[in-house]
């Protein structure tokens, strides 16, 4: 929504230069005008608040996005630990699953985001967790139980992810929000008092657009915390693969991964 720039400072132009002129002319009576003050009376009161109401949804927005990135990636790294705790080595496949899984959201999961699509590739690794998780069941070992729970986390932590990455604002509210910027710059620069300087009005008028046009950017951008400018990265979940990885190398030096190192099946 970068255009948005271009409209408001197109709009002052033609608000000083072509509106203004024209408008000037008809002033009867007491009304002079837009004063001075009346253009800085708002910048300074929306700057203020728009400082405020950014910070705080930015703030909130981001922790949100990351807790539910580091909840997944924390489920994933427990379920990992648990099931090696199962008897006979009968863990094996769902550690597996967890590396591979680990692997996929980082790089097919995140990147599908920004389409707002799913990728198959960790779906793939979701419904290994369905198929295997009740195959332990008869184990007899108590991370049986916190082995579908994490997986409970796991499936709750991913599917929050994916919701929060789709922008909510509705439509209607948004074109709203859009049109009252426009009008409300075209009406500053083209009602201003007519001995105003142009060098004094233009660059007023442009605060002013800079400030509005930026409330709409921040909106949109806020609305996608994994594509927008407060993204959010797969730092935790990189981190994750990274560690169960190695461990499972370790623990299981005869046994090759069902997937190559981004966490795709292997043929």
């Amino acid at each position: 929504m970068v255009w948005i720039y271009f409209v408001v400072f197109a709009l002052v132009l033609v608000g000083v230069f072509l509106v203004r002129p024209r408008v000037s002319k008809q002033y009867t009576g007491d009304f002079q005008g837009i004063k001075i003050e009346a253009i800085l009376g708002p910048i300074i009161t929306l700057t203020v608040f728009l400082g405020a109401i950014v910070i705080a949804q930015s703030t909130q927005t981001f922790q949100r996005a990351n807790q539910q990135s580091n909840a997944e990636a924390g489920a994933v790294q427990q379920m990992y630990k648990n099931a090696a705790m199962l008897p006979d080595g009968r863990g094996e496949v769902i550690q597996a699953a967890s590396v591979c899984y680990a692997r996929a959201v980082v790089a097919f999961d995140w990147p599908a985001m920004r389409a707002l699509k799913t990728a198959p590739q960790v779906d793939l690794w979701e419904q290994a967790f369905d198929k295997e998780i009740p195959k332990v069941f008869d184990s007899g070992s108590p991370v049986v139980s916190q082995l579908v729970g994490l997986n409970r986390l796991q499936t709750e932590a991913r599917n929050a992810r994916e919701y929060d990455a789709a922008p909510h604002l509705p439509l209607l509210t948004l074109i709203l929000m859009i049109g009252a910027v426009l009008c409300v710059v075209l009406a500053v620069s083209s009602f201003a008092v007519p001995d105003m300087s142009r060098r004094v009005l233009i660059p007023l008028a442009m605060i002013f657009a800079l400030l509005l046009g930026s409330t709409v950017f921040l909106v949109e951008q806020l609305e996608e915390p994994f594509t927008g400018i407060l993204r959010v990265s797969s730092e935790s979940m990189q981190k994750t693969a990274t560690e169960i990885g190695t461990e499972y190398k370790v623990q299981y030096p005869q046994s090759a991964l069902p997937c190559d190192s981004r966490g795709a099946e292997n043929n």
